[in-house]
């Protein structure tokens, strides 16, 4: 059986991936003590998106270490990065639950979003979507890959961009600058992801039509992408107290 190569230029989204663990983790934590601080659904909603999204880059760590020790993406990887896509959708299920719960709309669509979600999750964890297999392996058999990659990016960029839209409608109804500025960060979150998920689909692309070997240009500002999801989450949703000070300065700056 063949594999591909992992390639040195690669090795920087392996840090990455790192980074992105520690920082998820992070966020996570600090989402769990507001839920047990709180005790409502809201934070125990988020807590697990951050808790999934943080298992699917322990997942593409895992996969990734493979290929940096042993030189190639071998059977490690190839189960461990459908999973790492499994585990955002998970996420993105309980972030349309954070969505319905706050804006008390949209609940009667949760069954048919957990059936699209397990269908979706079933789908990339079957065999034709040959994950980390050379193209010269599987040419002219059953590659369902791009429909996959395409069904999972919808599914998510939906969710995120209804996410969006009620970050934006509901900032234009506070008169609460903090309120207003967590919004505003949040819905650029949204945004952030995305376009990731839109670079991941090309990136796809380019393997299924024209034999590209994969990490294209599109992942790396994918990527950027996702750090920059990250930051604009943990500002929004965890508000340090950094942030809360400087926006209280410039309302009192403001008055004088």
């Amino acid at each position: 059986m063949a594999y591909n190569p992992f390639q040195p230029r690669i090795f920087p989204i392996f840090i990455l991936y790192i980074f992105l663990i520690i920082f998820s983790a992070y966020i996570t934590m600090k989402l769990f003590v507001k839920w047990r601080i709180s005790k409502s659904k809201d934070p125990l909603y988020l807590w697990l998106v951050f808790t999934f999204l943080t298992l699917a880059c322990i997942m593409l760590l895992v996969g990734m270490t493979e290929a940096v020790v042993t030189g190639y993406f071998k059977e490690i990887y190839r189960f461990t990065f459908p999973l790492a896509y499994c585990m955002v959708v998970i996420a993105d299920i309980f972030l349309f639950l954070f969505a319905s719960n706050i804006t008390n709309k949209a609940k009667k669509a949760l069954v048919p979003i957990i059936i699209i979600g397990v269908v979706l999750i079933i789908a990339l964890l079957l065999p034709w979507n040959w994950w980390g297999v050379p193209t010269s392996d599987y040419k002219g058999e059953l590659n369902i890959r791009l429909y996959t990659t395409s069904s999972f990016a919808a599914f998510s960029i939906t969710i995120y961009i209804s996410i969006a839209i009620i970050c934006y409608n509901t900032k234009k109804q506070s008169n609460i600058k903090i309120v207003r500025v967590g919004l505003s960060l949040l819905f650029y979150s949204m945004i952030s992801f995305i376009l990731f998920f839109i670079m991941v689909t090309i990136d796809n692309m380019l393997i299924v039509l024209i034999d590209h070997p994969g990490y294209s240009i599109f992942v790396y500002i994918g990527w950027g992408f996702t750090v920059i999801f990250e930051i604009l989450s943990y500002l929004s949703l965890v508000m340090p107290d950094w942030l809360i000070k400087r926006i209280n300065k410039k309302d009192s700056d403001r008055l004088f």
